[in-house]
């Protein structure tokens, strides 16, 4: 799994794991191919083999889109993978992927000084090398990330579960349902297999 897609997992982790805190017990992420798709149900060919995950009326069935820099707003929600840099509570982004909305969070992704910084943005410094965010992820914080303007940005987007078909690669969040099996909180939607 490439980077960028490996940070909108962990974006729709942390959002899944939000919603689902109140749920018990509480699942995994699934990875695989949609082999069959129904109303309630989708198979998924997966590196263990298939899996069945249960569809709700609550699932959400999301898509990266492209998106721009220029498209970041003060109260503009956000997760960035950004590479720490000299000063305490900043970073150069990696990455950037808008969402409506989802936990506020800060901490590191690897030992690399790598960080994952989710939240609000409180401000934008618009400049020739790119933006400069602050970002409000919570306990009265803020974390300065500047963007250069080859950053990727994404646009995480609802489309609704007719965009389940068969052949199309996913990573669903999940949580245990009464039976014992997954049941789909959050679903991103990758491209057809080749």
């Amino acid at each position: 799994m490439n980077s960028r897609r490996l940070i909108a997992v962990a974006l729709l982790s942390l959002v899944a794991a939000l919603a689902s805190a109140q749920q018990a017990p509480r699942g995994v992420r699934i990875t695989g191919i949609v082999k069959s798709v129904t109303a309630d149900k989708l198979v998924l060919t997966t590196a263990k083999g298939d899996v069945a995950i249960a569809i709700t009326a609550q699932t959400r069935v999301l898509v990266s889109r492209p998106a721009r820099a220029r498209d970041i707003k003060p109260g503009t929600y956000l997760g960035t993978a950004n590479q720490n840099g000299s000063a305490a509570d900043t970073g150069t982004a990696t990455e950037i992927h808008l969402a409506n909305d989802g936990p506020n969070v800060n901490f590191p992704m690897n030992d690399s000084g790598l960080t994952m910084t989710n939240g609000h943005v409180k401000r934008v410094n618009r400049t020739a090398s790119g933006e400069e965010l602050d970002i409000d992820y919570g306990k009265s914080t803020t974390r300065h990330v500047v963007v250069p303007t080859q950053t990727p940005v994404t646009r995480m987007v609802t489309v609704g579960k007719d965009a389940l078909k068969t052949n199309v690669s996913i990573n669903a969040m999940t949580t245990t349902g009464a039976d014992g099996n997954p049941v789909a909180t959050f679903i991103l939607v990758g491209p057809p297999r080749r």
